[in-house]
């Protein structure tokens, strides 16, 4: 963490009141959680400790105030995601950045997750057509960036969001082919195999319902 400071790690503004860090947290926690993603051969016990231990500090209203007079001195207002801004960007400082992509892909799968069950159903048919409508909007987004649909699904999209941040400087391009060799390098064909299965099924789901 010698580069970043636990506002920095939550995402958060210096001035972020203790709601903003809470949500803050769960959000990541969701994200970040190594139950959800070791199996997908994302290892992101580290990053999730950084989490904790954040939000153990900035939580604490005596422990923030003595963190804050550290660092007091070096303190910045960083770039940072804006927790009530859509996936469309508006509300953060600089629209075109990983996180606007992150948070495109994750209201999309939640989308999809919601046609998926409507669509076993064979019901909710207005519904439907409206979920449709906002997809679009997400694929918009990630469509503008040069992002190809087999890397949308939120395994691949958590592992692109860790790596940028730790680099911000990176190409959405460059940040794809490091994914790419981490893959071939680092996951098993087994783990690759179901990797790309879920990704597969995620892009069907996905032209399903814009077609519908």
């Amino acid at each position: 963490m010698e580069d970043q400071n636990y506002y920095d790690i939550l995402g958060v503004s210096t001035k972020a009141t203790q709601e903003e860090i809470t949500a803050a947290k769960n959000m990541l926690a969701k994200r970040y959680h190594p139950d959800a993603n070791i199996k997908n051969g994302i290892d992101t016990t580290d990053k999730m400790q950084e989490i904790l231990e954040a939000y153990g500090v900035l939580s604490d209203t005596g422990r923030r105030a003595e963190y804050d007079r550290g660092i007091g001195g070096r303190r910045q207002d960083m770039q940072t995601f804006d927790l009530k801004a859509d996936a469309s960007g508006r509300g953060q400082t600089e629209e075109d950045t990983f996180v606007t992509y992150w948070k495109a892909a994750g209201a999309l799968y939640e989308i999809i997750m919601e046609s998926n069950e409507l669509f076993r159903q064979k019901e909710e048919t207005s519904r439907l057509a409206q979920l449709s409508m906002q997809a679009l909007k997400h694929i918009i987004i990630l469509k503008d960036a040069a992002i190809p649909e087999k890397y949308w699904h939120p395994d691949i999209m958590n592992w692109l969001l860790f790596t940028w941040y730790k680099n911000r400087n990176i190409t959405v391009a460059y940040l794809l082919t490091m994914y790419d060799e981490y893959v071939k390098k680092s996951v098993t064909p087994v783990e690759k195999l179901k990797l790309q299965g879920r990704a597969h099924r995620f892009q069907h789901s996905v032209r399903k319902l814009i077609k519908y």
